[in-house]
């Protein structure tokens, strides 16, 4: 009887221990922080370069603001590291919010006051609106004008200026820190496979899936295929937050939450790609399905179960036993399985869209980003304007208006400034001088910056937008443009045009019906035409 009573506690208490993450497979978006014991902290706690770049700011005397959105994982690293940065000397406010009261941030204000007659370190976490809040609450505090002059300027481009110094206060924005990191994925399926409760649990009968999950998500070819995908959604321009992350893992691990038999609905695969409308982590999910890929070759040998798909495995394969027809739910779970466990199964991808697979090698270093590639994007902005190719379409960006005398779009458009291809460049973003290592940052756009006007005004490219202008390129007419696309090539044109100045020798007129272009020259007292020619 002891010894039987002994064995239920110890089960019972195994229990509890896996409990933790069996809630995060069950939890909704709403789940937050605060609700997490310091023990349930500790095991989900990632150490990382922030907290070894926070201490040593500290340390240093700076006070650190950290923002960004919901679920970054601000109130985590401050309640982790707040006894650490007290000991520097340092006033912590884990959550600024819940210290307002009745939406005023009077109470935060003090708290820095405080600090700063202390002459003490202050950290501080803080979502979005909080921080606006105490940016327009003391417009006199040099100290807030800093935050809001680094708010301003969170990502640098080109080369290291003064300006993106700081001097005893920095701002620290965890929403550039985008969680899909193949790293820190890694280190969180890392945490999770290690934790003493789950392995103990696995060792025994009453988790088969999850042991069979687990077995599975330690192979390290699921391993590098995970971090491949991850580097395709932050390509992409797609982002989780920490949470999210968190309930996805666990969701691989636990499938269904059931303790049955380990069907498919249970795979780690099909728990990754189940749709959920309430995180846009799951939606995002869709952009990079590889059973969403075609490629004729492997989806063939899938559905007839070849030769080829039955060796190379990582383990075992999976395929089912011959069968006339193989229902789509099947074959989709399947192919996921061949993504993940196969040898060749990389190349699930090998014809997709090649402009994303494009956008993806630039923003890693993996293609040039010099001048044959800008004169092509000066093209294609040009093509969203005048359809009629002429000489130098690709090698001046023309500053074109529209012309229209009703509500319907603009069906003429005329430029009467140019600037050269050359003097734009294109760049990749980084983090600026004074948060450089505090993480590790995978940008998802590039900017063409107008690098010889004085405000250097720049276009931000994500991949929405690079994917329309290689399009434009290619030849997609102006009224199936996004019109998102559209606004944005209109601002950046009007900020360019608003740095220009000079007499107008030369006017540029496109008419989109007739598909006429016309090129005018005017005298050097502009009262009459020298010349027209005539593009058609």
């Amino acid at each position: 009887m002891g010894a039987t009573g002994g064995g239920a506690r110890h089960a019972a208490a195994s229990a509890d221990d896996i409990s933790l993450w069996r809630t995060l497979a069950a939890a909704g978006p709403k789940a937050t922080a605060e609700a997490l014991s310091n023990q349930d902290f500790d095991r989900l706690h990632i150490t990382s370069g922030v907290e070894t770049f926070l201490a040593s700011k500290v340390r240093a005397g700076h006070s650190i603001v950290l923002t960004g959105n919901a679920g970054d994982g601000k109130t985590h690293l401050l309640r982790q590291m707040k006894p650490e940065l007290e000991v520097a000397g340092a006033i912590v406010v884990e959550d600024a919010t819940a210290l307002m009261r009745a939406g005023s941030v009077q109470p935060i204000l003090d708290k820095w006051r405080q600090a700063i007659e202390a002459q003490r370190p202050f950290c501080m976490a803080a979502n979005e609106y909080p921080l606006y809040q105490l940016r327009i609450a003391d417009k006199e505090s040099k100290h807030l004008a800093e935050v809001s002059r680094q708010c301003h300027h969170r990502l640098a481009y080109g080369r290291s200026t003064e300006d993106e110094n700081a001097d005893g206060l920095i701002v620290l924005d965890l929403s550039l820190r985008n969680p899909l990191s193949a790293n820190l994925i890694d280190a969180m399926i890392d945490r999770l496979l290690s934790d003493a409760a789950l392995k103990q649990a696995v060792m025994g009968s009453s988790e088969p899936i999850a042991r069979r999950n687990v077995e599975l998500l330690s192979l390290p070819r699921v391993r590098e295929r995970l971090r491949a995908l991850a580097d395709r959604l932050i390509a992409l321009g797609y982002r989780a937050t920490v949470r999210e992350l968190w309930i996805l893992i666990a969701r691989m691990v636990f499938g269904r939450l059931g303790r049955g038999d380990f069907e498919r609905p249970d795979w780690y695969s099909e728990a990754l790609f189940t749709h959920d409308d309430r995180f846009d982590a799951t939606i995002a999910l869709r952009a990079i399905d590889p059973a969403g890929s075609s490629h004729p070759l492997w989806d063939g040998a899938l559905e007839q179960r070849s030769e080829s798909v039955r060796r190379g495995w990582a383990l075992r394969q999976p395929l089912p036993s011959p069968h006339p027809t193989l229902a789509w739910a099947d074959f989709a779970a399947l192919k996921r399985r061949f993504y993940f466990e196969h040898e060749r199964g990389d190349e699930v991808f090998a014809l997709a869209d090649p402009d994303a697979n494009e956008f993806q090698a630039l923003l890693q270093g993996q293609r040039g980003s010099g001048p044959g590639l800008v004169s092509k994007l000066v093209e294609a902005i040009n093509a969203a304007y005048c359809p009629v190719r002429f000489d130098s379409r690709d090698q001046h960006l023309y500053l074109w208006n529209g012309h229209r005398f009703h509500e319907q779009p603009s069906r003429s458009f005329v430029a009467g400034d140019r600037i050269a291809a050359d003097q734009f460049a294109l760049e990749v973003p980084r983090l600026p001088a004074r948060i450089e290592g505090a993480f590790d940052y995978h940008p998802d756009h590039v900017v063409l910056t107008a690098s010889a006007l004085p405000g250097k005004p720049r276009l931000r490219i994500d991949f929405p937008l690079w994917q329309t202008l290689r399009r434009l390129e290619r030849g997609l007419p102006r009224k199936l443009v996004p019109e998102r696309d559209i606004h944005r090539l209109d601002a950046f044109l009007e900020k360019l045009g608003a740095e220009l100045s000079g007499e107008r020798r030369t006017i540029w007129s496109v008419h989109l019906e007739n598909l006429d272009l016309i090129q005018v020259n005017l005298s050097a007292d502009g009262r009459r035409f020298e010349s027209v020619r005539i593009y058609a």
